[in-house]
Order: C-alpha cells, then structure tokens, then sequence
C-alpha cells in the first residue's frame, strides 16, 4: 500500500477501504502542529479528523477543511469515481501532497492536486494550496475556504467566532481543561492565474466559520486556493492577546 523511500512516503492508488489505516501512518508534524493525512475536501466514507497542537492530546478543528461545489454536486471520494490517485509525505519538510482525477455521478471530471505544508521556521502555521481544474466541465463551481469542526468538536467550547472581510478566527477553549486555542485563517483564489477580487460570501455556522465564493468556469479551466491558517495556545501564550497575536501573524505572513 505504502512505498517507504529515504525521505518520502507514497502511495500510488486508491484504497478507501484502508483510509483511516492510512491516514494514521501519514502522520507529520513541525513539533508543535501535528496532522495526518485526512483529506481536505469533503469525504463521506470513514475518516479520522487529527489535527493536534504539542501538549494537548484532543484533536483542534480541522484547519484544512473545503468544499468544492458544482452546481448540482459536492466533490465526495466516497461517492465519485477515483482515478490516477497518488499521495507523497515528505518527512523531512514536512509537506503533504495529494493528486487525483475525480468523476462525478453526473460524469463531471475535475482533476485535484493539494499541497499541505506545516512551516518549520513559522511553527504555528499551516499554508494549503488546493488546485481544482475542470476537464470537461462547464458552469458554476464553489470553493468554501473554513475551518470546521469535527469528531471532538463536544469537547471544545467556542467563546468567540469571527468573519471579517480578510480574516476569520475563532476563540475556543478545551473543556474540561482550562486551555484555551485561537485559530486564525486568510485565503486567495486564482482562476486561471489571475487572482479573483470579488467578496466571498461569509460563513458563520456554530461549527463552520470562513468563506465562500463561486466562479463559472469552463473546460480546461483551474482555480488555485491559496489558504494560510495561524493557530496559537494559551499553553505557551497569555490567553488575553491570543486573538491579537494571531491575527498579527497572519497579518504578517
């Protein structure tokens, strides 16, 4: 299943039925962020939502989490036809990368690559760049840019949310442990190389917060996600300036 190199991980085919076995062993980490290998966009079938901050062993929200959208149906591995799957882990980054031709039960053919890279030198950040491009589709296509929650979600109590025009974060603390977590998250999307100006669509949910814009797009079309994700504890930082010192990081960047 798994090919053991000096420096990478690969897999080189589609193997739902071993996914969550599989997404365990594809585990990286930079020594403060911890995630493995779940996918970024939605999956119906069976998977373990594990991203993890040093020192606290509940799982955080998912903060690679899209969705991709066309008109009539949501990109789901589970349920569309996987081919030309492939999926390398560069231990020594660490960097995730993940390539896959998808059809859908319409017959629609998109064809996704994603690169996941946790910084070395910047700890608590996270960049994603989630390329989508059409094969033979024409018409709308929504990309949802979130952090989300998942299976621990019951143990996390959200103090605050919050969607602005160019960053969300949200403030959350682990019961009952008196830790407490802020995430912040930034994106851009390009069409076609060109980077798209026009307001997303704010999403504010009680376990969903980020953004959302749709393009029409035709065949041989791409568009590229750009995501940055900051995340900070009051392990290591005053809980009082954890949503400051996060969005001045991102801010930053």
């Amino acid at each position: 299943m798994l090919h053991y190199n000096t420096w990478t991980i690969e897999q080189h085919e589609w193997l739902p039925a071993e996914e969550s076995n599989l997404e365990q062993q594809l585990t990286f980490s930079n020594d403060y962020l911890c995630q493995t290998a779940h996918f970024e966009e939605h999956y119906s079938g069976e998977e373990r939502l594990c991203s993890y901050i040093k020192g606290v062993d509940t799982p955080i929200l998912n903060l690679s989490a899209i969705s991709v959208r066309l008109h009539d149906e949501r990109l789901d591995l589970a349920t569309w036809q996987v081919q030309q799957f492939y999926r390398c882990l560069h231990k020594n980054e660490p960097f995730l990368e993940r390539h896959f031709v998808a059809v859908s039960p319409n017959g629609h053919t998109l064809e996704v690559t994603a690169h996941r890279r946790l910084l070395v030198d910047k700890k608590e950040a996270m960049q994603l760049q989630y390329s989508v491009h059409s094969v033979d589709y024409a018409g709308p296509i929504t990309i949802l840019s979130v952090l989300r929650g998942g299976d621990s979600a019951d143990k996390w109590y959200s103090l605050m949310n919050h969607v602005g025009d160019d960053i969300c974060w949200t403030w959350e603390q682990l019961q009952p442990m008196n830790v407490q977590v802020c995430c912040a998250m930034n994106y851009q999307l390009y069409h076609n190389g060109t980077l798209v100006t026009q307001r997303p669509i704010k999403v504010e949910k009680q376990e969903v917060i980020g953004y959302s814009i749709t393009k029409i797009i035709r065949p041989g079309d791409t568009l590229l996600l750009q995501k940055n994700v900051v995340v900070l504890d009051s392990l290591r930082n005053d809980k009082d300036t954890l949503i400051d010192k996060a969005i001045r990081c991102l801010t930053n960047w």
